[in-house]
């Protein structure tokens, strides 16, 4: 849970915003592809991972990050 809440706490900071809604679209989020690559790059730095080009392009939703990154890191 606390990768869940790292990863949403992240997002939130980047976007200056409260409240997310893990079924929206990151491109909902006003993000765009440089956005997510920055965001994506924070996170593998943090949890010492790796996302693929494919996996990053995958990543539709919130939801789909925080489940990405829970895969990756062995805590689904």
């Amino acid at each position: 849970m606390a990768k869940v809440n790292s990863v949403l706490e992240k997002f939130k900071k980047k976007l200056n915003i409260e409240v997310v809604d893990e079924g929206k679209t990151l491109k909902d989020y006003g993000l765009d592809s440089l956005d997510m690559v920055e965001l994506i790059l924070e996170l593998e730095d943090e949890y010492k991972i790796k996302f693929t080009d494919e996996e990053m392009t995958s990543l539709q939703t919130i939801g789909d990050l925080i489940s990405a990154v829970h895969k990756k890191c062995g805590t689904e």
